[in-house]
């Protein structure tokens, strides 16, 4: 059998992982600060690959170019959460190519999902996790195969015994579906990742008569595609809180079962472990990962059964782009970034690094920080002798960026 119990030890932290109070305490909360940095730097960092790799899609003006008739850019501070966001800038909205939006979206769909498996098992009901899979080799083309894949499932759920045995029989509901794929030594592995809803819990005997009769049909649907499957092909997790141990991974930074955007397992990347490769120089990871931006455009993260989401009280969804433009409820204006000192801001890199000092809410220390990044763009100039070699005293002014002063909101010119 397939079906995997769960291991409740990693469905929760782990309290021997805690340190104890006092000052190894805030350590640690210093330590997650400084992890928090570096993600969001690094999130920057690949964003920039991708818009070298992709340059006329939209990732590549994402964060990057001011929406049409703006001459700022706006950045709020969240107090609560101690965090920053740009505002009046282009959103891609994509969830495969931009590393910045997957990020926002994902948290959003984590938070419907959790949402979901809550509504479903305090009804009565109960949540499966499921994962298919099949046999892969290297030099298979990932359109073709995710193609194959995904034939394979569509005839598998439309078939009459899934539609009036499986689904009447224990109780089908709906289910949620999420496509996954990464990259390792046998080449292009795709797979699904399917919440299973049913209107009760199942007996050990019943989820042993569902898996084996899924296994079934998936296998004789794989093979209708010319795809084989071993005994990993389908994996069942038979436990409500195995689906919530997944449904809680979308808001982990790397890990994030975010899909795509996880760390792949030992011998294999995900899509932005390819990214990553190739921001750090690997031409074979840049020609993989141009490979998967082109598969995957324009398909869906996840895929809901229709009515599922009416059935278990969630409003309608809304598209990856809605919800990439949208304004974090608890933000509040905190500054705004000239134009011309934006420019200097992507010249050198250095979104991540605004956005993060920006998150202490100070807006005297970005105000400093920019004027840094005007003296380095002096610097710069004068040392290729595109200005006159000037005593100091006649540096450039600094210039005058708005930022948000008292509780009143009104703005002040931080000169």
């Amino acid at each position: 059998m397939s079906v995997v119990p769960l291991d409740s030890s990693k469905a929760r932290l782990s309290l021997s992982a805690v340190p104890a109070l006092g000052s190894i305490t805030k350590s640690k909360a210093a330590l997650v600060a400084e992890a928090r940095r570096s993600v969001i730097e690094d999130r920057f960092r690949l964003q920039e690959a991708a818009k070298s790799l992709v340059p006329h899609e939209r990732v590549s003006r994402c964060c990057r170019w001011l929406r049409a008739g703006e001459r700022a850019v706006e950045i709020l501070h969240s107090p609560g959460e101690g965090r920053a966001h740009y505002a009046r800038l282009e959103r891609c909205g994509s969830v495969w190519n931009c590393p910045v939006c997957s990020a926002k979206v994902a948290e959003v769909r984590r938070d419907e999902l959790r949402q979901g498996v809550e509504a479903a098992v305090a009804g009565g009901g109960s949540v499966l996790h499921l994962t298919y899979t099949v046999r892969h080799q290297r030099g298979d083309q990932l359109a073709a195969l995710l193609a194959a894949f995904g034939t394979a499932y569509s005839r598998m759920v439309g078939h009459r015994t899934y539609r009036e045995l499986i689904s009447k029989t224990y109780g089908i509901m709906g289910a949620v579906r999420g496509q996954e794929v990464t990259h390792g030594d046998n080449g292009w592995h795709p797979h699904y990742h399917v919440l299973l809803f049913l209107s009760r819990p199942l007996t050990d005997l019943q989820l042993q008569h569902l898996e084996a009769e899924i296994r079934a049909l998936w296998e004789r649907s794989a093979a209708t595609q010319n795809l084989g499957m071993n005994r990993a092909g389908l994996v069942v997790r038979a436990s409500s809180l195995a689906a919530s141990g997944y449904v809680a991974k979308w808001g982990v930074e790397e890990e994030m079962a975010k899909s795509h955007l996880k760390t792949g397992r030992a011998g294999s990347r995900s899509p932005w472990g390819l990214l990553r490769a190739y921001a750090d120089g690997d031409g074979q990871a840049a020609h993989l990962w141009r490979e998967y931006a082109t598969v995957f455009k324009g398909k869906r993260q996840l895929v809901w059964s229709a009515g599922l989401r009416a059935l278990l009280g969630l409003e309608d969804e809304r598209s990856d782009g809605e919800i990439a433009a949208d304004k974090p409820a608890d933000a509040v204006h905190l500054g705004w970034v000239m134009f011309s000192d934006w420019m200097l801001v992507l010249r050198w890199g250095m979104r991540g690094k605004l956005l993060n000092l920006a998150s202490g809410g100070d807006w005297e220390v970005c105000a400093d920080f920019l004027e840094g990044l005007r003296k380095r763009r002096f610097a710069d100039r004068r040392a290729r002798g595109l200005v006159a070699d000037l005593p100091e005293v006649l540096a450039p002014p600094r210039q005058l960026s708005l930022g948000l002063s008292g509780a009143g909101g009104s703005a002040e010119l931080y000169a």
